[in-house]
């Protein structure tokens, strides 16, 4: 009986023990993954080093873009791919790239009389812009309806077909105010995109009408911000916004910004004034107040020519963002010698908001002075 009765404890041991693995096991495992719509999260299982080790994710985001008058004719003439060639290699090398399509893609004739200029783009247009590596566009600015509704939903359909994603805009409300969700090395990272700067209110989207997602009612933005805040590691804004031709934010735009952030924003991305703005930091988060004209005909001079790419890195939690200046010449976006970008950037850093400029990165002055601090005898 007693070789049985120390049979039986042998047996409870290695139960024991296997439990108390599996135990262990599962608890490294169990962090909280959402899937599913906004609206019907349920948590799932992951694994615990794979949230706490994901690798940087690198995305581009690119001013506005208008393949019109002489950009029109130079891709007529040499091809959708050349105003892009001098950036494909930096943009295509991205996670994720974006840039605002500030102009109707329509072969449309009849155009909406509340504009002063009416912009309209080959098709074939989009084809340069996907080579060149850019996944998403906005659509939610003051020129994608310059030919319509009907030049609207030509615009959508011709985008669907490149195999570009929009955002910003839709078929109906509940398409424009919805974030596109990408996920990347293991990260969910939503983008909106909004405009304050729209003709008409006709160009408003509505639960059964096309149109672009407005910014004039806070009400139409921060409750979306809430809302897509839910099942993403990181959710980033893009704002069409500002008085153009200024190099400094409105104090609206500033307080405007900070609720964005408060509202669940990671950073804000904005442009339409057509030149460069400054950038500020808010709790910790970034905000580009205006990346300026990224592709624009060869009538643009001076600041409104001034154009870069703003590359933004998520990296456990935080949004970094650097900016790497180019020039807007003979209908392509070209990067210029080392004095220009340091000029540039200089300026940059003169019209932000306590900011610091080291290279191309743009960093938080007081972040560096506390860590500075931090390192003191």
């Amino acid at each position: 009986m007693r070789k049985y009765h120390w049979l039986s404890w042998l047996m409870i041991g290695i139960v024991l023990a296997l439990g108390l693995g599996i135990l262990t096991w599962l608890s490294a495992r169990e962090t909280i993954e959402f899937s599913g719509d906004a609206g019907s999260r349920t948590p799932q299982l992951q694994t615990q080093a794979a949230a706490t080790s994901h690798e940087p994710v690198h995305l581009i985001f690119a001013g506005d873009a208008m393949m019109d008058w002489s950009v029109k004719e130079a891709i007529r003439e040499k091809g959708p791919d050349y105003p892009f060639q001098y950036v494909r290699e930096e943009v295509s090398a991205a996670d994720l790239a974006f840039v605002n399509l500030e102009t109707a893609v329509t072969t449309h004739r009849v155009k909406d009389t509340n504009q002063i200029y009416n912009f309209k783009s080959d098709p074939i247009s989009l084809s340069g812009i996907k080579n060149a590596g850019f996944d998403l566009v906005s659509i939610s600015n003051n020129h994608v309806l310059d030919y319509k509704q009907q030049g609207f939903l030509e615009t959508l359909q011709h985008l669907e077909q490149t195999g570009l994603r929009y955002v910003g805009g839709g078929r109906n409300k509940e398409q424009a105010y919805a974030a596109q969700l990408f996920k990347i090395k293991g990260q969910k990272i939503k983008i909106l995109a909004f405009s304050r700067f729209i003709p008409t209110g006709e160009w408003f989207a509505q639960t059964d009408q096309p149109g672009v997602a407005e910014a004039y009612n806070k009400n139409s933005v921060l409750p979306v911000i809430k809302r897509e805040r839910a099942g993403a590691d990181y959710l980033l804004v893009y704002m069409h916004w500002g008085v153009e031709k200024t190099h400094t934010p409105q104090q609206w735009q500033r307080e405007y910004a900070y609720q964005m952030i408060d509202a669940g924003a990671d950073a804000i991305i904005g442009s339409h004034v057509h030149v460069l703005q400054g950038y500020e930091f808010y709790h910790g988060k970034p905000i580009a107040y205006s990346i300026g004209n990224f592709l624009f005909p060869d009538y643009v001079k001076g600041a409104k020519a001034d154009t870069g790419l703003l590359n933004v890195t998520l990296r456990n939690g935080k949004v970094e963002m650097a900016f790497k200046p180019y020039l807007i010449k003979h209908n392509q976006v070209i990067p210029q010698d080392q004095n220009y970008e340091h000029k540039q950037l200089k300026f940059i850093e003169a019209i932000s908001k306590n900011v610091e400029v080291n290279g191309y990165s743009i960093q938080d002055r007081s972040a560096v002075t506390s860590s500075a601090d931090k390192s003191l005898p």
